[in-house]
């Protein structure tokens, strides 16, 4: 039973959204387009793995929790909960020659152009995951034993250097493997172990990566303001009374601002003024500014003078 789903995580179209606003000839953006694109592949690596346990049938009772983020730096990419242990899943989808290193650790990988890249290497990951979830269960006296596996997404990939003891399956094995992690004994009820789901679910702290801008060292100047075309993606759009319109494809749109409020708090800075959604959204005057701010439901701080709006919590990207 899955009891928390995968959801296309918000860095990406973060991402997306400071790769449009950047210069072609911007210093860092193939810094950023490779971000995206690890990204990317990390979330499709997920969704091959779902994909099959989509027809997971086990004999024992389960839960499981996709894309788990816990305090302490928790990330879980997929977690399985039984009566008789708990099954972390780091799940790597990239290409190339992978190697794995220890003292010091690491994840090579050659490309097929010859040029390496080194990463923290997923056992170190899926550990230290591992230690940190024994005290969460150690705090609630739950005796539940907690197994890791690195999953490679597709058949076509290997990893050389496993170290013995480390579990490395193929996504299309590991029906298979957990069918064989089945224990006997059983050392919680099911009332404990479907508590441990929803202790974990209210623990769940969704990943916050935003702004990015101050991440990458990247100057407010450098990136381009504007109310962006729903339609047309590359021209931007004016007010025109209460509507945007594009004066390229003849786009008309009432609430186009909204998406370029989204990516100045995912870019820019976690608050916005008046005058800064004035400048931005390309607007003639502070006051449509701040009617605008008001209709969004934005959280507010200050006198008017020096007034603040930013996100409420229930925000997509919260």
């Amino acid at each position: 039973m899955i009891i928390k789903h995968r959801e296309k995580p918000i860095k990406i179209e973060g991402y997306e959204a400071l790769l449009r606003r950047m210069s072609l000839q911007h210093p860092m953006r193939n810094t950023i387009s490779d971000v995206l694109k690890g990204a990317q592949a990390g979330i499709g690596g997920e969704e091959r793995l779902d994909e099959m346990l989509e027809f997971f049938d086990p004999p024992y009772p389960h839960l499981f929790i996709h894309d788990l983020s816990l305090p302490e730096k928790i990330q879980i990419d997929t977690l399985l909960i039984t009566q008789s242990f708990l099954m972390i899943l780091e799940v790597k989808n990239m290409s190339g020659k992978l190697r794995l290193t220890t003292n010091p650790s690491g994840l090579h990988q050659t490309l097929a152009n010859g040029q390496e890249k080194t990463y923290k290497s997923p056992v170190v990951q899926a550990e230290t995951a591992k230690i940190k979830m024994e005290k969460v269960l150690k705090r609630f006296s739950y005796p539940l034993k907690i197994e890791t596996a690195i999953v490679l997404a597709y058949p076509s990939q290997t990893m050389e250097g496993v170290p013995p003891g480390v579990n490395v399956w193929k996504a299309d094995e590991v029906m298979v493997q957990l069918h064989r992690f089945q224990s006997t004994e059983p050392l919680i009820t099911l009332e404990q172990m479907n508590a441990i789901g929803q202790l974990l679910l209210s623990m769940h702290q969704p990943y916050q990566p935003f702004p990015l801008a101050p991440k990458f060292n990247i100057a407010f100047h450098e990136i381009e303001s504007g109310v962006f075309c729903e339609q047309c993606r590359v021209k931007k759009m004016n007010k025109i009374n209460r509507r945007w319109h594009c004066k390229t494809c003849n786009f008309f749109s009432g609430n186009a601002h909204l998406k370029a409020l989204d990516e100045w708090f995912m870019i820019y800075k976690s608050t916005i003024t008046a005058k800064e959604c004035m400048n931005f959204l390309g607007l003639r005057d502070s006051d449509t500014a701040r009617r605008i701010l008001k209709n969004v439901d934005l959280e507010e701080s200050g006198s008017r003078c020096f007034r603040t709006y930013q996100p409420k919590e229930n925000l997509k990207w919260q």
